[in-house]
C-alpha cells in the first residue's frame, strides 16, 4: 500500500476525524489488532465470534496512527488516539478502500463463477506475471472483507491486478464488483452453487450476472471472458455492453482448446487463437479437462493485455496450484488428490471425471464429504455424486459426514458410508495398496483435509516400518 492522509480516508468513508491531524499519513490498513504495527489504520470490525473494538487499546499500544470506530463505540477509543468516528465499521472499511482503488490507472481482471475462481485468478497472474508486476488477492479473499484488503495492497508499480470475487447470498456480488471497478471480467462457469440461498440455476445466472453487467463498454476497454461451451453463455453475454470474449472445447469459440493429454504431471493441451502467435501447444501442471478453459482464460487475458506469448506459456507451466485445489501428491506409492477447499454437485463431478481419467495401475478411490448449502437439492445432489462415481468406474467410494447415506445410496455397492473422517481413514488404509489413487473432495466445512493428512502420514508409517533397518 502507499501512504495517504488521515484525511483522505476520512473522507473517502465519511466519517468524522477526532483528534489527530489530517496530514497524518497511514502506511497501512489492518483489520487484525495482531498485527497492527506504527504508522497503521486500524478498523475495528465485528463478526460472529469477535469485535475490533475489545481491542482498541492494544493497537493504541502498538502506536497505531489512528482507528477508524463505530459512533456508538467512541467512548471506548483510548485518550489521545486519532480516531474516524463513523456509522458502521464493515462499510466503512469497503469505502475507504474503493477510494484507494480509485487512485489507480491499472488494467484490473474480476474473476466471478460458481467454480475454479481461485485457480483461475492465480492462472491469470501466472500467465501475466511472468514479464511484469502483478497483483492477485491472496487465498480466496472474495468477500466484502478479502476484496478491500487486496485493493489496498495496490501500488503504482503493479502493471495488473487480477482479484476474485464470491457470493452465496444474492445481492452479494454487485458492491463486490463496483469496489473492484474491473476493466476485464471472467465468469469461469455457472453451476449449482449455494443453492439454499440462490434457489435454482436460474437465480445463480442472475446473480454471477452482475459482473458482465458492471463491466465498462467496449468502447472504454471492457471485455467480458466466457465459457463458450456452456449453456449460460448467451444470458450472460446480453448482460454486458463490453466485448466478449468466448473460450473453450468447441468451433465457434474465439480461444478453441483441443485436450491432448493428461498424466500426474499435469494436463497438456493445443490452442486455436484469434491472435498471431498464440496458438500452439501448452502444459499446465493441473490434472482436468475442466482445467483447460481456466487455462484458456489466463491466455485470453494475458494476449489482451500484451503479454508475449513465451511469457504467458512458461508462467502456466510454471504454474502452481492453490492449496486444497486439485493438488497431486504421492506417498507410498498412493497417489492423493486433495481437492477439498469446496464443493457442489458440479464440482465433484468434474473432480470425479478427473480420477477416471487420469492414469492409475491400481484402484480408483473417492472419498466424498458433505456439499453444503444446497438447500432442497441437498438429496438429489449426493445421490447424483455417489451414482457418478459408479458410472465412471470408481472402485470404491468412501462417503462421509451427514449425507453420507445419500452419497453411499447412489453409488450402490462400491460405497460405504461414515459418521466420522477418522473412522473412514481406519477403512482406506486396510484397503490402500501400492498403485491406487484416492481423491478426497467435499465442502470447506467438512474439513477432509484432514483425511488427506491422516492418510499421508499413516502412509508415511507404514512405509517406513516396511523399509530394512540400516546395519
Amino acid at each position: 500500500m502507499e501512504s495517504r492522509s488521515l484525511q483522505f480516508f476520512a473522507a473517502a468513508c465519511g466519517g468524522d476525524l477526532r483528534t489527530g491531524s489530517p496530514a497524518a499519513l497511514v502506511r497501512r490498513v489492518v483489520t487484525d489488532s495482531r498485527l497492527a504495527e506504527s504508522g497503521d489504520l486500524f478498523v475495528a470490525l465485528s463478526g460472529e465470534r469477535f469485535d475490533g473494538h475489545d481491542f482498541l487499546g492494544e493497537v493504541a499500544a502498538r502506536g497505531v496512527a489512528a482507528v477508524v470506530a463505530e459512533r456508538k463505540h467512541a467512548a471506548r477509543v483510548p485518550a489521545g488516539v486519532a480516531a474516524i468516528l463513523v456509522d458502521g465499521a464493515r462499510a466503512a472499511y469497503g469505502a475507504l478502500a474503493g477510494a484507494y482503488r480509485r487512485g489507480f490507472d491499472l488494467p484490473v481482471i474480476c474473476v466471478g463463477g460458481s467454480n475454479g475462481k481461485t485457480t483461475t485468478k492465480e492462472l491469470v497472474a501466472a500467465a501475466v506475471g511472468r514479464s511484469r508486476r502483478v497483483l492477485k488477492s491472496e487465498a480466496s479473499f472474495n468477500n466484502d472483507i478479502g476484496v478491500p484488503a487486496s485493493l489496498l495492497r495496490i501500488e503504482s508499480t503493479h502493471a495488473a491486478a487480477v482479484l476474485e470475487a464470491g457470493t452465496n447470498h444474492p445481492g452479494e456480488l454487485a458492491p463486490l464488483v463496483r469496489l473492484i471497478a474491473p476493466r476485464l471480467g471472467i465468469v469461469t462457469s455457472i453451476g449449482r452453487e449455494h443453492l439454499e440461498h440462490f434457489g435454482d440455476l436460474a437465480g445463480v445466472v442472475e446473480e454471477e450476472g452482475w459482473l458482465p453487467e458492471l463491466l465498462p463498454a467496449a468502447g472504454q476497454g471492457g471485455a467480458l471472458f466466457v465459457n463458450g461451451d456452456s449453456a449460460f453463455t448467451a444470458e450472460l453475454s446480453a448482460r454486458t455492453q463490453a466485448r466478449v470474449i468466448r473460450v473453450g472445447f468447441e468451433a465457434a469459440n474465439d480461444w478453441r482448446a483441443t485436450l491432448r493429454s493428461m498424466d500426474w504431471t499435469g494436463t497438456t493441451f493445443s490452442v486455436s487463437a484469434p491472435t498471431s502467435g498464440w496458438s500452439g501447444e501448452y502444459h499446465v501442471p493441473l490434472p482436468g479437462r475442466h482445467s483447460v478453459p481456466n487455462a484458456l482464460y489466463a491466455l485470453a487475458v494475458a494476449c489482451e493485455l500484451g503479454v508475449e506469448p513465451t511469457a504467458a506459456r512458461d508462467g502456466l507451466a510454471e504454474f502452481s496450484p492453490a492449496k486444497q485445489r486439485l493438488n497431486l501428491r504421492e506417498v507410498a506409492g498412493v497417489r492423493l488428490i486433495d481437492d477439498t477447499y469446496n464443493a457442489n454437485a458440479d464440482s465433484v463431478a468434474a473432480a470425479l471425471r478427473t480420477l477416471s481419467d487420469l492414469p492409475c495401475s491400481g484402484r480408483r478411490v473417492a472419498v466424498l464429504g458433505d456439499m453444503a448449502e444446497l438447500g432442497s437439492a441437498t438429496e438429489t445432489a449426493h445421490r447424483e455424486v455417489g451414482r457418478l462415481a459408479a458410472e465412471l468406474g470408481v472402485d470404491r467410494v468412501f462417503a462421509i459426514g451427514r449425507f453420507a447415506q445419500l452419497t453411499a445410496a447412489g453409488a450402490g455397492e462400491r460405497a460405504t458410508a461414515f459418521a466420522s473422517p477418522d473412522l473412514a481413514v481406519e477403512a482406506l488404509l486396510h484397503g490402500l495398496e501400492t498403485g491406487d489413487a484416492v481423491l478426497v473432495k467435499a465442502s470447506r466445512s467438512s474439513r477432509l483435509e484432514r483425511v488427506v493428512e491422516a492418510l499421508s502420514r499413516q502412509l508415511q508409517l507404514r512405509e517406513s516400518r516396511l523399509e530394512p533397518v540400516p546395519a
